[in-house]
């Protein structure tokens, strides 16, 4: 299953190559502290690449340390990390497997927290 893409096919007024899907990746709670205090990244992918690819373009603009505790050792997200693709949740759809499709994709990082 793909992600649903964003209805635009602009990004800050220009136009959006077919085969580039731009990737905003949002940082939440502690995962902003361990990418060095970044709110944001943008990312370009290339279409029919996967969430597991992405984790990996993702840590290596976040850094050592994001990738130490926000991926496992295999390259894919930790389990206390909840994904979000344009707004769905990355377990509703193929997991790592997802292909980003469209020209404009969100994904949103939040840590997850147990205990009571």
């Amino acid at each position: 299953m793909a992600v649903p893409p964003e209805p635009a096919d602009t990004v800050a007024g220009s136009r959006i190559a077919a085969d580039v899907v731009t990737v905003k990746v949002v940082l939440m709670g502690e995962l902003r502290r361990w990418a060095g205090g970044k709110r944001e990244v943008e990312v370009q992918m290339p279409v029919g690449s996967t969430l597991q690819a992405l984790a990996g373009r993702v840590a290596a603009l976040c850094g050592p340390g994001f990738a130490q505790r926000a991926l496992t050792k295999e390259g894919a997200w930790q389990p206390h990390v909840a994904v979000f693709i344009n707004g769905v949740q990355m377990g509703e759809l193929e997991g790592t497997k997802t292909v980003l499709s469209g020209g404009q994709v969100e994904l949103m990082l939040l840590p997850t927290y147990e205990g009571g």
